[in-house]
């Protein structure tokens, strides 16, 4: 199974009231959440996860709307979330592929546990709206490869 995991694309400005959970996309990150769609077009997907933040469903929706999927929201997908149920939400058996969206903790923090535990990692980053690739066989994890922003190259770590 891979999981494509996505950053959200760029938002407005950071709010400091406790309502940064609503900040929409920007103008930029919509553009970027359309491209998306044909990004993933040879890379189809059996589930769509999401933060509940709306930047992160916002960031999904026109791919979910191509394929006629609804978004799922993880409430461990969301910053400042577990790592380890962030990661034991990613970890859906028998799932086929998946494509969620987090936050600029949340997919650091799994690619480091992820390493920790002895999974190859190809790259490095988390930029707004780029895509972290991971590979997820018979209950490990075998591999995971920073694809960037604007990489057509989705495929799993070699």
């Amino acid at each position: 199974m891979i999981i494509y995991l996505v950053r959200h694309a760029h938002a407005g400005q950071r709010s400091h009231d406790g309502r940064d959970i609503f900040r929409q996309l920007s103008e930029d990150g919509h553009n970027r959440a359309r491209e998306l769609v044909s990004l993933f077009a040879e890379h189809p997907a059996s589930r769509i996860m999401s933060s509940p933040a709306t930047r992160c469903v916002q960031t999904l929706t026109p791919l979910a709307e191509a394929v006629g999927m609804e978004v799922e929201e993880c409430q461990d997908l969301w910053e400042g979330s577990s790592i380890d149920d962030a990661l034991a939400a990613l970890e859906i058996e028998g799932a086929g592929n998946i494509v969620a969206c987090s936050h600029g903790d949340i997919i650091p923090g799994l690619i480091e546990m992820l390493g920790a535990r002895g999974v190859q990692i190809q790259g490095r980053g988390c930029e707004l709206g780029s895509v972290w690739i991971l590979e997820f066989k018979d209950g490990q994890w075998v591999g995971a490869r920073y694809g960037g922003v604007g990489n057509d190259q989705l495929e799993p770590s070699a």
